[in-house]
């Protein structure tokens, strides 16, 4: 077994553990930003060097928000769902074959189910591209839960995600923990009353 990330031992009487997949269950953050550079490169039709401490800072959220960001720092006007059609193409492509696990935080979904507490995934991504991430590192069995940008009216920092993913355990927020790699993650973790594990994103 891995050894697993520090944290402080008194979370762990409570019974229900949240996760966020890409950069924090899995080294996939660095797939996702040559995605974004590779669509936004290809609708401007010139080279777009986004850089890597922007992108990490806008973990969770939504396509149309990173647009909206986009747009505010650096005058793009983008076409979104052109930008998802072909951001979908490139990650179905890498996502299946380039994604690692982080497995020190891995370690922890073992520790935590062996136990007896539930555990969920709680991505601000699309569904069909966190489970393809899943499948990959091999972990979805270990989840009771997986809930995906399809199952929250609202990103992250808001907390409907992770609201959602406590609902579907059957447990009050207050009983549960939060691993995140994002600052808006952990915004996300605070505004839903749940105590966040911060990781530097992967």
């Amino acid at each position: 077994m891995s050894p697993m990330i520090p944290f402080d031992p008194a979370l762990l009487s409570r019974p229900g553990w949240i996760f966020d997949c890409d950069g924090t269950l899995a080294a996939s953050m660095w797939i996702h930003h040559r995605s974004w550079t590779h669509i936004v490169s290809k609708q401007l039709g010139r080279p777009f060097d986004f850089p890597w401490h922007l992108f990490c800072s806008m973990g969770g959220m939504s396509a149309v928000d990173t647009c909206k960001r986009l747009k505010a720092d650096y005058g793009f006007d983008l076409n979104v769902e052109q930008l998802l059609a072909d951001g979908h193409e490139f990650l179905e492509e890498h996502l299946a074959k380039d994604v690692t696990a982080r497995h020190e935080v891995v370690a922890v979904v073992h520790h935590v189910r062996g136990l007896g507490h539930k555990t969920a995934v709680a991505s601000a991504g699309r569904r069909d591209h966190v489970h393809t991430t899943l499948k990959r590192i091999d972990i979805t069995h270990l989840f009771d839960a997986v809930i995906t940008a399809e199952d929250a009216p609202r990103s992250k920092p808001h907390p409907d995600l992770f609201l959602a993913a406590a609902d579907r355990l059957g447990l009050k927020p207050a009983d549960c923990v939060v691993i995140e790699d994002s600052p808006r993650g952990k915004e996300a973790a605070d505004a839903a009353g749940m105590p966040c594990i911060l990781v530097e994103p992967a």
